[in-house]
Parts: structure tokens; sequence; C-alpha cells
């Protein structure tokens, strides 16, 4: 459980910076350089964004399976609940956006569609944090 709340609160983190930067500057790149620097960023991801964000996803939707005896079933089911919005959000929504950009360049359609995924990718990241953070705490504090 400590791995998928490490994971968890790393994808908040890597996400907020997603959010906040990365994607805004999307719309900044000229459009003759655009599918270049998506290729780029594409490359660079896996180990920084795709890795730990699989294993958040996949550590939460086996949280109900695996949830130590201290934590309500109710509490495991909203962080699986919050890791499969997070991964259909993602496989759904941004990974065609994102194909999408990186073949036809910056389109403003494709661009919203990855910004509305990504703020429910977001929000389900968050949620799913805070349940782990105070699993954690119901777990292993002595009361």
């Amino acid at each position: 459980m400590s791995v998928v709340t490490t994971m968890a609160m790393y994808t908040v983190g890597v996400s907020a910076l997603t959010t906040r930067v990365s994607y805004p500057l999307y719309a900044a790149v000229p459009a003759p350089a655009f599918v270049a620097y998506h290729r780029r960023y594409n490359r660079q991801i896996l180990p920084v964004i795709i890795v730990p964000a699989a294993i958040c996803f996949l550590g939460c939707l086996s949280l109900p399976f695996l949830r130590p005896a201290a934590v309500p079933v109710w509490v495991a089911l909203l962080i699986a609940a919050g890791g499969l919005i997070a991964l259909l959000a993602t496989v759904t929504a941004a990974v065609p956006a994102h194909l999408r950009l990186q073949r036809d360049g910056f389109a403003t359609d494709a661009y919203a569609r990855l910004r509305f995924a990504d703020r429910i990718r977001t929000a389900a990241c968050v949620g799913s944090a805070a349940l782990l953070v105070w699993s954690m705490v119901l777990a292993f504090v002595p009361r």
C-alpha cells in the first residue's frame, strides 16, 4: 500500500505540473514546430509519467482485493474508482488526443479534448491520493 500511495502522490505532482505548465505550453509552440516538439515530449515521458501513472492506476484498482483490514471496503472502492476513472480518461481521451496532435499538429479540438481528459484524470488522482494517505493513517498509525 505504501508503494501505491507514493506513486499516487508522485502522479498528483506530475499531473499538476502537466496541467499548469506542460499542456499550456502546447498552445505556445509555433505550428510548424509542433509535431517535432510533441514527438520529443512523447519520447521523454515513459519513465517519468507513464510508468509511475500505470503503477498508481493499477495499484488503486487492486486495493479492494489487497487492502489492510483497517481500511474500510468503501474507502478501497473509492480509491479503485479514482484509479479506474484516471485510467479511462487517459486511454479513451488523452491518448487519442495526443496521437492526433502528434500526427496532424496542433488542433484546437484535440487540444481541448486533451485538457478535458487531463482535468478528469487529475481530479481522480487527487481524490485517490488523499484517500490513500488517509488509509495509510488508518492502517499504520496506532490508535
